[in-house]
């Protein structure tokens, strides 16, 4: 009875510092808006380039180079200026210093004789390699006349083709920053534009398609799988970071040496704490789950098992705060505990970024991070709909809830303050 006392009078506490709410509401509010239109925006991410066509002719470009600017356009990936041939690039990013990273692809003259020649020249070395497969497998079942026929093409395509396979492929020119990391995704989607525009020239077919699907039934947005690790992690910054620092700020106030002559316990006041910041925390939820449903149309809103799983989350990092704060006096010192083990944790659990884009020794770190179980669990229920791959989650995070308790109950120094 005694911690709900203590829950009521500290949530009071609480409402009354401008800067308790501003850090425990409206700063991770602000990053989830930042990091929701960066990240999870409805857009996909284009790049810019600028595309110079030297293949013109009479002042007008020519079909195929027409044909392939569209179909850089038609990927979607692009935003497209186009420069006049006349101008030079590299005075041209001199004098554009607004260019954070320049991006030029260059069409050169004679791109589509050049390039249809070739495609005559690939499509009689299929035929003649198909000719060669035939005599060499199939020779042996034709009467004389089928193979001599067959042979007396080949042998002319060839000598027709040792005169005339003069032809060179034209080559376009990619100029990039190669210390930009959006580098290699550009060079990629070129590269892909000018495979399928290969085949094309030369008529073949695909032999081998592809497709994907989708594993959900709902249509998820970006915004909606970054929301679970954005609720892990401001969860966990607000219980160790924001209850250390509350708790010895207490303590320098002499708050918690009076707590400390009156009747009330020390488990008591522990556990008020720990329930009023699990109370602050669900609340935080509450308010991250409705912003992103307002401004991002997030679909992923907690469900039982869900809010469950965010209320042992609570507990475990209040009660994290609480071990902490029971063994630190002074506040800036445990502020800098605070964050020195919060960070860490936040950006080496795989919630604002893969883990696969890590290396494999911080990956296996990163898997011995509660915050990496929490916000993978409520991941495995919010977007995947499977509480049952929680398990090990919910599993991890108790079994450091009551450790921590313990510990801060343990820790924590009572009369002699």
């Amino acid at each position: 009875m005694n911690a709900i006392v203590i829950f009521k009078t500290l949530t009071k506490n609480w409402l009354r510092s401008p800067t308790g709410v501003f850090f425990s509401f409206l700063f991770p509010l602000m990053l989830l808006l930042i990091f929701g239109t960066v990240f999870g925006g409805e857009e996909s991410t284009k790049y810019s380039l600028y595309v110079q066509n030297h293949d013109v002719h009479g002042g007008n470009a020519t079909n195929l180079s027409r044909a392939f600017i569209k179909a850089l356009e038609s990927t979607n990936s692009f935003e497209i200026s186009e420069l006049d041939k006349d101008v030079n690039v590299s005075d041209f990013i001199k004098h554009q210093s607004g260019i954070a990273s320049y991006r030029f692809l260059i069409i050169p003259d004679g791109f589509e004789e050049h390039a249809l020649n070739r495609s005559i020249t690939v499509r009689n070395g299929i035929i003649l390699d198909t000719l060669i497969y035939i005599i060499d497998n199939y020779g042996a079942y034709m009467n004389q006349s089928e193979l001599e026929n067959i042979t007396m093409g080949k042998d002319a395509l060839s000598a027709w083709m040792n005169q005339t396979n003069t032809t060179k492929s034209p080559e376009i020119l990619l100029i990039a920053d190669e210390n930009a990391q959006s580098t290699q995704i550009v060079k990629g989607i070129v590269y892909s534009v000018v495979n399928a525009f290969n085949s094309k020239l030369i008529g073949a077919s695909d032999t081998i398609t592809f497709k994907s699907e989708n594993l959900q039934q709902r249509q998820w947005k970006a915004a909606d799988y970054y929301l679970p690790g954005y609720i892990a992690s401001f969860i966990m910054t607000n219980g160790i970071v924001g209850i250390t620092t509350t708790i010895t700020e207490f303590r320098r106030n002499g708050i918690v040496k009076r707590l400390s002559a009156t009747p009330l316990k020390k488990r008591d006041w522990i556990l008020g704490c720990i329930l009023q910041q699990t109370f602050l925390g669900f609340t935080l939820t509450v308010i991250m789950v409705g912003a992103g449903w307002v401004i991002f149309g997030v679909q992923a809103i907690p469900d039982i098992y869900a809010i469950c799983l965010i209320i042992t989350g609570c507990v475990t990092f209040s009660s994290i705060g609480m071990t902490i704060s029971g063994f630190v006096k002074d506040v800036e010192a445990a502020a800098g505990i605070g964050n020195a083990i919060a960070y860490p944790l936040m950006f080496l659990s795989g919630a604002f970024w893969p883990l696969d884009l890590m290396p494999a020794y911080l990956q296996s770190v990163a898997k011995f991070s509660p915050v990496y179980h929490f916000h993978d669990a409520l991941r495995e229920i919010m977007i995947y709909q499977h509480p049952e791959n929680a398990i090990t989650g919910f599993a991890v995070l108790a079994l450091l809830a009551v450790v921590f308790t313990c510990a801060a109950i343990k820790l924590t120094k009572w009369k002699d303050l």
